[in-house]
Parts: structure tokens; sequence; C-alpha cells
């Protein structure tokens, strides 16, 4: 474990009795709350010092959704536990000009907000929504607020991301998941151009998480993992990569304290140095989402 508190970049929070979350419907693991209390018991002996919690995909429609009531609901979880210190919500950024206002009403009634998460994944149409010209502006809007956007897609939608990134050049991105790569696909090759492609925006970051989860869920092994982290690093270094561990869903393949230990050897095995390592797992955190640490 590392000697040295860290910070967990990605976390989730819910409750199915305070708002609607119609995707864990009927799925086992995650058709229950977890608080912040679960998080606190399954972090084991990990030092973490701060939390940045991310939407959790709770229920949306046209024209409105549960946007400002999750920031609620997690303001006060965030009381039982103050390391949670930052929040990134959904926004319908695909309204384009007409979200501004609901930007402006989290930015003014709550200071933990550091930015904006708005899944394309799971849409009828990524690239179509992605792409869009009212999406776009509407990523590009958080400039006005010193906000960033998260990059939420799989394997299969790295082209859209391609494309998307060079149309938002001023906002600070960071892409979830290392962009769920196909690691159970093997797309190895894949998946190191798409680093490497990406990697040229300075304006990109990439969080080091879910890789346990985008393998097979029963049979992974560590060797099917390290050469990813180690394509990770090369693109991105250690200054533009950063520590998650996207609780509880990482629960699906492993835990939060095996993670990172198997990012302890991975990383020890790279040669990265004590400063590298404090880099990705606190420094840049820091750094990107303004923890004021």
């Amino acid at each position: 474990m590392p000697d040295f508190p860290i910070i967990d970049t990605h976390l989730h929070v819910w409750d199915q009795t305070q708002l609607r979350y119609s995707a864990f419907a009927g799925n086992p693991l995650f058709n229950r709350p977890y608080h912040v209390e679960d998080y606190r018991r399954d972090c084991g002996a990990l030092d973490i010092e701060a939390m940045v919690f991310l939407e959790c995909y709770a229920d949306f429609w046209d024209g409105g959704g549960q946007y400002i009531e999750e920031i609620r609901f997690v303001e006060r979880e965030a009381l039982r536990d103050p390391r949670l210190m930052g929040i990134v919500p959904m926004a319908p950024l695909e309204w384009g000009a007409r979200v501004e206002p609901m930007l402006r009403q989290m930015q003014a009634n709550h200071p933990a907000v550091k930015g904006i998460r708005r899944i394309v994944e799971f849409d009828v149409d990524p690239r179509g929504l992605t792409l869009s010209d009212d999406f776009i502006a509407g990523v590009n809007l958080l400039a006005r607020f010193g906000w960033h956007f998260e990059i939420n897609v799989n394997h299969t939608q790295m082209d859209i991301v391609r494309e998307f990134v060079l149309r938002v050049p001023e906002v600070p991105l960071i892409l979830d998941h290392c962009g769920k790569p196909g690691i159970k696909e093997g797309a190895l090759e894949q998946y190191r151009g798409d680093v490497a492609f990406l990697a040229k925006r300075r304006n990109l970051w990439i969080k080091l998480s879910d890789l346990p989860v985008e393998a097979n869920l029963e049979h992974w092994a560590e060797a099917d993992l390290r050469p990813y982290i180690a394509a990770t690093l090369e693109s991105f270094g250690a200054d533009r990569t950063i520590f998650a561990g996207d609780y509880p869903i990482l629960n699906q393949a492993t835990t939060m304290e095996d993670w990172v230990a198997l990012l302890d050897r991975a990383f020890a095995d790279l040669g990265l140095s004590d400063h590298e390592c404090r880099a990705i797992y606190r420094d840049n955190a820091n750094r990107f989402y303004r923890l004021g640490l």
C-alpha cells in the first residue's frame, strides 16, 4: 500500500429510497443503497485523504432530471464523511445554451461541484449525441465556470472521442476508466493507438480505473491488465494519469485494497519513482479537481 494518503477520484454513493436509478433495477449487486459508511468499511486499511463523487446515472428524461437532487443527496453524505470534497454531477449538456441557468444554479448553491459528467456510452445514439452542435456547445460552456468534463465511453466508441476532443480545446477533459478498453476482447493495439492519439491533446487527462471490470470478470489475471497500465503511462505519463477506485462498481471484479495493491506492483515493475506514484495517487487529483489540499 502507498505510505502516504491517497485521493480517490471516482466514488459512487446512491440510495434508491431517495432517488430513482432505473439502470440498477434487477442487478443483485447494485439494486441496493451504497453510502459513505459502506465505502469506509470496504476501503479496509487504505488511507484515503479525500474522495470525489461521480454522478450515478440517476433517472433523467426529456426536459428534466434529478440533477440538483443528486447533488443535495451527496452533500448530506459529505456531512457524515467530510473527506468527500468534490462532486461531479450530471447535467443535460445536450441542451446547449439552455443548460447555462442550471449550471449557474449549481455553481451558486453547491460549491463542491468541480465539473460535469453526461454519460454518452449508454445513449441510443452515442455518436449523434456527442458530436451534435448543442452538446459541443454545452461542454464548451464549462470553461466559463472553470469546470471540467468527464468522458464516459467504452472502447467501441473511441472513434467518437477522437473527433469530440478536437472540438473542445479549452475545457479540461478526463477520460474515465481508461475509456473502458477491450481487455477481454484482446484489443490492446487499439488501446495503444487510442491513448497515443488522445494524449496529444494537452487538456485531456486519463483516469486509471476499472481495468479489472473490463477484463473477464470472473477469470481475469493481473497479467491481463499490465499492458494496459503500461500503455496508459507511456502515452499520458505520470503527470496526466489519475488514480480512481470506482466503488462500488469495481466490486464486480475486485476490492479497493486489491486494486491499489495491483497498481503498486505494476508501478514498481515499471520503475516509477516515489514522486511519480504520489502524482498518480494524490497530487494530480488535488490539482485537477482543485481540492486545495
